[in-house]
């Protein structure tokens, strides 16, 4: 696999290191907050109030209001009781599990834990007796439901599972969990780093798609440094779970991200910017599918920015028309390439003619 080199940070275009440049369809800044000018003046003006960073513990006798403003903001965008910020989305993750057994216990009525991990979930996820699962997502999450209905009530069970697949990208039926018939010990932990921003109304996510029942047991994680372009992390959950993590060992021993990046969170969301690159990438998508006219090319999410194929032959007839998207194993080296061509909010119509007219090239 040939790595590439750049200077500078990818937009609509990007320059290697080499002096060429081709149009950019990869990364994960799926609404174009990299290049966002409100985004950098919040960061800029906030860091002369804040500084470069904050050197101390979250739960010190003297504490930042910035953080719980943003973590206010956020909850109140995401429609949720609580949300805690952290220094990246793989230690939101890691927290969480490190403390997941605090949270569904301890109770007299619970005896034991079991853990169910959805095929591919993100190692921001990987906990207590994980075993890495290769199965079709649909059928583990079938079985997962027929599993906790014939369980004893004793067990507390613990589902984690991403909101979209990755790196070749799927659509997860999150609704089969509102199927479950007793959910008062059944939890659901989500990873949605890849759809927070992007899926759900006004890009808000997937906990529209969980039962009211089966919500104030759903836990959801994220990297904010994708979509929403923090370089932090976050939780949100109900109240009680929230003040849990927020007591933990694990939260108050760990750096916390850049207060100007909390700042700037929290003006981002009071002045709806998320919503608006939101639209304008749900406009590009629409565009871009329109002009394959049904093509079977890619494996895609309806109304979601990733295009994926199997086939590593795309990502070099790409790269020779001028267009980089990527191709390389992920999450370790042992697993397959996938060659991902990403939209964002960045692009115009242009660029997507001239994706979709070199994309129908390959197909010929």
């Amino acid at each position: 696999m040939k790595v590439y080199h750049s200077h500078k940070l990818p937009g609509r275009t990007v320059e290697t290191s080499d002096g060429q440049e081709f149009l950019w369809f990869s990364g994960t800044d799926y609404l174009g907050m990299g290049h966002n000018e409100d985004l950098r003046r919040f960061t800029h003006s906030a860091t002369e109030t804040f500084g470069n960073h904050y050197g101390s513990s979250r739960n010190n006798s003297l504490r930042l209001t910035v953080y719980e403003q943003a973590e206010q903001q956020l909850a109140d965008f995401l429609q949720t009781e609580s949300a805690l910020l952290v220094s990246s989305g793989m230690w939101a993750g890691q927290l969480l599990m490190k403390e997941i057994e605090n949270i569904v216990g301890p109770r007299p009525d619970v005896t034991r834990v079991i853990y169910h991990y959805a095929p591919g979930v993100h190692p921001a996820l990987w906990g207590h007796a994980f075993q890495r699962n290769d199965g079709e997502w649909a059928e583990w999450a079938a079985q997962t439901v027929q599993i906790i209905t014939a369980t004893e009530p004793d067990v507390a069970h613990i589902i984690c599972t991403d909101a979209v697949g990755s790196p070749m990208v799927s659509a997860f039926d999150l609704t089969i969990f509102n199927t479950l018939r007793n959910t008062a010990n059944a939890w659901l932990v989500i990873d949605e780093s890849h759809s927070l921003g992007v899926m759900g109304t006004r890009g808000k996510g997937v906990s529209e798609k969980i039962d009211p029942k089966l919500l104030p047991r759903t836990l959801f994680v994220s990297s904010l440094n994708k979509a929403l372009g923090i370089p932090a992390g976050a939780i949100w959950a109900a109240k009680n779970v929230i003040e849990t993590l927020r007591k933990s060992p694990w939260f108050a021993g760990a750096s916390p991200p850049a207060p100007a990046y909390a700042y700037a969170l929290k003006m981002l969301l009071e002045n709806n910017s998320y919503p608006l690159s939101n639209a304008l990438l749900l406009d590009n998508i629409s565009y871009f599918v329109k002009r394959m006219a049904d093509s079977s090319l890619f494996e895609a999410i309806p109304g979601y920015p990733v295009f994926c194929s199997a086939n590593p032959a795309l990502f070099d007839h790409l790269l020779a028309n001028g267009m980089m998207a990527s191709c390389f194993p992920y999450p370790s080296p042992a697993d397959a390439p996938v060659t991902r061509i990403v939209l964002s909010s960045l692009h115009q119509k242009e660029d997507l003619d001239r994706l979709a007219e070199v994309c129908k090239k390959f197909i010929a």
